[in-house]
């Protein structure tokens, strides 16, 4: 419905962008939604039923065919229409292998489904939509100011190097996919030891974060056009962005055991005020500086909400001072990435490895364990 409406409607819509764009792009943008979020209901079931394989390699193939697909037709001279069809082609192919797996699982059938919705569920949907502009706000809504401030050219260079930061955010998932499906029976069972999961999710989320930082800019330069590179300090930032959001997305356990999640809507909608009032002040002023400036804002903002409030309501012995050498590491590695000192790269090698020792000791026991079990599993097979 979705799209036949914008396909429909689509110079009336064109009419209210602030530059003018080709109908093809708008088309291709709208198909690509329609696909992702179909795409997002298969992914909630591989997420549902713990299927993390299927899951990581679905999303690294939809990350890196879009990613190469995307990069040939840059070269290729197709500007923002290539950006558009490599997005159309990685997520029709990905869902077509989706389905594959799970249409045959699943035998859906219309004849049981009740087409009557509840008060209540009416209720979750609208909070669900609310929930949903919020987040957009927070983060895609930066796109309409860069298009009115600096033109399409110049968003379609951010979105690139978003991109590659998307791309840190997809290490994480089967982590973050394996701590969704558990955490509330570990609350449930003991918070001590639900505090020390979180931290060690945390840890390992900090870590892939400061080792992209070291690859994903040389990765950056390395393949893309001159004329698509920005600043070398954007993409630093924008994972600098992706550290803080995996704080917000582990920390807030007791958002969404009280209240029926209320909080979680109100933090978001409370961060969407913060990073509108600053996009609208901060873009105009100082371009792309200002977007980065103004979602890292919101985020902390948003982080430090949800995480008091989580204390809140459910109280989670989680030490800060043990996560003081992990955020200590990546910083160091951060400021190396965004100012281009000499040999810069031998230092933030070896502040890696540091902090790779630095995790080894500190969760050494785990380590040993997880260890002796993979060998007896071997020893046994």
């Amino acid at each position: 419905m979705f799209v036949c409406i914008l396909f429909y409607y689509i110079e009336p819509f064109r009419s209210l962008l602030p530059v003018t764009l080709n109908p093809l792009d708008i088309k291709l943008l709208a198909v690509n939604l329609a696909l992702s979020s179909v795409l997002s209901i298969l992914f909630c079931y591989f997420r549902y039923y713990e299927m993390a394989k299927q899951f990581c390699i679905l999303a690294v193939l939809q990350g890196a065919g879009q990613t190469l697909f995307t990069l040939v037709l840059l070269y290729l001279g197709y500007g923002v229409t290539g950006v558009m069809a490599s997005g159309v082609v990685s997520s029709t192919a990905v869902l077509f292998i989706a389905l594959l797996l799970v249409v045959k699982q699943l035998g859906i059938s219309f004849k049981f489904i009740s087409w009557n919705i509840s008060y209540k569920n009416g209720l979750f949907l609208i909070s669900i939509i609310a929930s949903s502009l919020f987040v957009y706000a927070n983060n895609g809504a930066e796109n309409w100011f860069i298009v009115a401030s600096e033109g399409k050219e110049k968003l379609a260079q951010y979105y690139v190097a978003l991109q590659f930061a998307v791309m840190t955010s997809f290490t994480f998932e089967p982590i973050r996919m394996w701590w969704f499906s558990r955490r509330f029976n570990e609350l449930a069972q003991s918070r001590k030891r639900y505090a020390y999961l979180c931290e060690l999710c945390l840890d390992i989320g900090i870590l892939l974060c400061a080792l992209m930082l070291i690859v994903t800019p040389h990765a950056f330069s390395l393949v893309l056009p001159i004329g698509y590179q920005l600043n070398t300090w954007l993409l630093p930032s924008l994972i600098f962005i992706v550290v803080i959001k995996h704080h917000s997305d582990l920390l807030n356990i007791g958002c969404y055991t009280q209240y029926n999640g209320v909080f979680v809507t109100v933090v978001n909608a409370i961060s969407a005020l913060v990073v509108l009032f600053l996009l609208a002040v901060l873009v105009p002023r100082y371009n792309v500086f200002g977007v980065v400036i103004a979602l890292a804002t919101a985020q902390l903002i948003k982080t430090s909400l949800l995480v008091m409030i989580s204390q809140k309501l459910e109280k989670i012995p989680l030490s800060v001072k043990s996560l003081a050498p992990s955020w200590g590491c990546f910083l160091l590695i951060y400021i190396l990435s965004v100012f281009d000192l000499v040999q810069y790269v031998l230092w933030q090698s070896v502040t890696f490895i540091s902090f790779i020792v630095i995790l080894f000791y500190k969760y050494k026991q785990t380590i040993m364990a997880l260890t002796q079990h993979l060998v007896r599993g071997k020893v046994h097979d």
